[in-house]
């Protein structure tokens, strides 16, 4: 039987991205929060390309002829995905034009060149010949001069240039820290981006020629290496190892090239035959290129605007079942708590450790670290706890994409308070999130209180990643988190557990198993249900899984904020299968695994999404849930997801996201804020 439910991973994705985009083009969202959701979707955009279409772009070379579940085969693919990348950038052009132009009814002016005034080009051509002329570094292309190597995602000028009766080509490269944002006056509310200032006097570089045309450049390199690549000398240090690889990024194959506006066409044979790269993987954009000055820019406007263009400032509520000024690990000991960020705060999970810092009951420290935030307590309290004698054990995962060079540093720091650190495995990642406490009682018996999160140990992402933290003293996941953390250093991937669930041997098979439990009541009583909330559904097996249940009458609710490789709604197959996406001011990030009615449930929640790198080749944990109450919660908040109809959108048979039908409005998001300030007996925001 052919999989008609089955529909192509990145395709998938491009149609996610598009819902972040329309999260711009909504009116309903604050003006400058429409400018982030533009340089959301832009650096989305990035690192699809470097990672993804840089992965296809490998396999034309190593395996032209390999398909996909859908029977595409890599060149397939990058023709569709560079379709679709057209329609995207003239969108993202048509929206950035409009948020522009409201911007400056809040006084907030991102101008061209076309916009100065007098005053303004003299500030401008001032600012280029003192500060950018001696940063610069420009170039004839020639015989003796070749085409320079542009680094990834950093952006350049290209000249045609004409001397007497010859056509030349010049090129301009920019350092990695030139500076994004010229301003314009004093309160910063009129700003022009560097780049179009370089362009506009890159003529006067090359005083030799006349300018005939010219063009903002920006190439973007392969960044899909392998971090797992075999280690040539023995004697080399892993974190060495991983730095010289890091480096290899900005070399890399090109796999696309941003222009400006359109070139001749000798220019563009240059351009071709110079980066190896074919003309239908060159984009055209009237945007920025890069919008990492949206962040910049938010820093330095007033903040009188900021708060008129953003969402209103909320802050996260304690939660009303813990008492932030009695002890932390007597309230876990005497019930299992739950964190729900970022509507309540990560303050109770920091008290517990800078607790169990100075306790002299606490023995050790275990925990396991994929993302963290630049500046951290975290790290802070287990600095504290060696200092103080006790074992602190951390597994760091260096291959934390994009995040492997502050992951370095954070290494080097414990290393230095006196932490054992550990990289984790050769061949699999280490994405599980828990934390582990242990007692030497006043008895000698040894007791936990463990940890277990669906996102990182990330005081930043916190206000801004919906996630859970459960807190337990139950000391059957102690112990089995015990021997997870002795399990990994000795390789010990399949090991036994009584309660939590671990991958890459055994969470898939959990997972089936609990939706075939599904499918038998549905065949008992009629009374099956699934609810599965991740960010992405790739796993074919999981997918399969899924469908069946579905053709046997299973309701099953998946709420899935990316990719889905599953269609739902096709007949005699996923015609029970309902997919919700929800794309609002918090990144919805929780890993919720709900199977059965109310009664009978049995929940899981994991920082594991049903993909094949996180059931395959990564180190997940997956742990139940015991409590009633908390059960209940969990249940009731995905409840709550499901009635969404402002944020939220159906996936459509063929792929495409829709909008909800309703006459009340129920954003969950803004839900659970107004329901984290009531528990916490505050004003309501909304």
């Amino acid at each position: 039987m052919t999989r008609n439910y089955m529909q192509n991973r990145e395709l998938s994705w491009l149609n996610f991205n598009d819902r972040v985009l329309d999260e711009a083009d909504d009116k309903t969202v604050p003006i400058g929060e429409r400018l982030k959701f533009i340089s959301i979707f832009s650096n989305n955009l990035d690192e699809f390309v470097m990672i993804r279409v840089g992965g296809l772009f490998d396999q034309l070379i190593t395996d032209a002829n390999k398909k996909d579940k859908t029977g595409m085969t890599a060149e397939d693919q990058l023709n569709a995905i560079y379709l679709k990348l057209g329609y995207l950038y003239k969108k993202r052009d048509s929206i950035y034009r409009d948020v522009n132009t409201q911007l400056k009814d809040y006084s907030i002016h991102g101008l061209e060149i076309k916009d100065l005034n007098k005053e303004e080009m003299e500030i401008v051509k001032a600012y280029f010949n003192e500060h950018l002329t001696p940063i610069l570094s420009p170039a004839i292309v020639s015989k003796h001069s070749p085409f320079p190597q542009l680094y990834n995602n950093m952006q350049a000028i290209i000249l045609r240039l004409q001397k007497e009766n010859k056509i030349k080509h010049g090129i301009i490269t920019f350092p990695s820290n030139y500076p994004k944002i010229i301003y314009l006056n004093p309160e910063k509310t009129r700003y022009i981006l560097t780049e179009y200032v370089i362009l506009k006097f890159a003529h006067k570089l090359f005083k030799k020629f006349t300018m005939l045309d010219s063009s903002i450049i920006r190439l973007t390199r392969n960044a899909d290496i392998n971090l797992d690549e075999e280690i040539n000398d023995e004697d080399e240090d892993y974190v060495d190892h991983i730095k010289s690889l890091l480096r290899k990024r900005g070399r890399l194959a090109p796999v696309r090239l941003e222009l400006s506006n359109d070139l001749e066409k000798e220019t563009m044979k240059l351009l071709k035959k110079s980066l190896k790269l074919p003309e239908k993987y060159f984009l055209i954009t009237s945007s920025p290129m890069d919008f990492s000055y949206v962040s910049d820019l938010f820093k330095m406007l007033p903040k009188d605007i900021v708060e008129k263009i953003t969402y209103k400032k909320i802050s996260a509520q304690l939660s009303p079942s813990i008492d932030i000024n009695q002890s932390i690990m007597k309230q876990i000991r005497d019930q299992d708590l739950l964190l729900s960020y970022p509507y309540e705060s990560i303050m109770p999970f920091l008290k517990l450790l800078k607790e169990a810092a100075s306790d002299p009951k606490v023995i050790s420290i275990k925990i396991t670290i994929y993302r963290m935030a630049p500046k951290t307590r975290i790290v802070d309290y287990l600095c504290r706890a060696a200092e103080n004698g006790k074992s602190v054990f951390v597994i760091m995962e260096l291959r934390a994409r994009f995040d492997e060079s502050n992951n370095i540093n954070w290494f080097e720091k414990l290393k230095e308070a006196g932490c054992t650190v550990i990289f984790g495995l050769e061949y699999f990642k280490v994405h599980s999130k828990v934390c582990l406490i242990s007692f030497m009682e006043d008895s000698g018996e040894i007791t936990y209180i463990s940890q277990i999160g669906t996102g990182n140990y990330n005081e930043v992402t916190a206000k801004v990643y919906t996630d859970l933290s459960l807190m337990t003293a139950d000391q059957n996941i102690g112990q089995d988190i015990d021997s997870f953390f002795k399990n990994i250093p000795t390789e010990n991937l399949n090991g036994t557990y009584k309660c939590i669930v671990v991958s890459p041997f055994a969470f898939k098979n959990k997972l089936i198993l609990l939706i075939d439990r599904e499918i038998e009541k549905q065949h008992q009583t009629q009374n099956g249900r699934i609810i599965m909330k991740m960010n992405s559904l790739t796993e074919s097996d999981i997918i399969d899984a899924l469908v069946k249940a579905s053709r046997a009458g299973v309701k099953i609710d998946l709420i899935i904020r990316g990719i889905s490789c599953l269609l739902p709604n096709i007949k005699d197959s996923s015609e029970n299968i309902y997919i919700t996406s929800i794309v609002g001011r918090f990144l919805e990030h929780s890993r919720l695994y709900v199977f059965g009615q109310p009664d009978d449930m049995q929940i899981y929640i994991s920082s594991a999404d049903c993909m094949p790198r996180n059931l395959e080749k990564r180190v997940e944990v997956a742990a139940p849930i015991y409590d009633s109450k908390i059960k209940n919660h969990i249940y009731e908040t995905l409840e709550v997801m499901l009635k969404d109809n402002t944020k939220a959108r159906f996936m459509t048979s063929a792929g495409e996201y829709v909008r909800k039908e309703f006459d009340d409005a129920m954003d969950s998001q803004i839900y659970f804020i107004n329901e984290a300030y009531k528990n916490a007996g505050q004003e309501l925001p909304y």
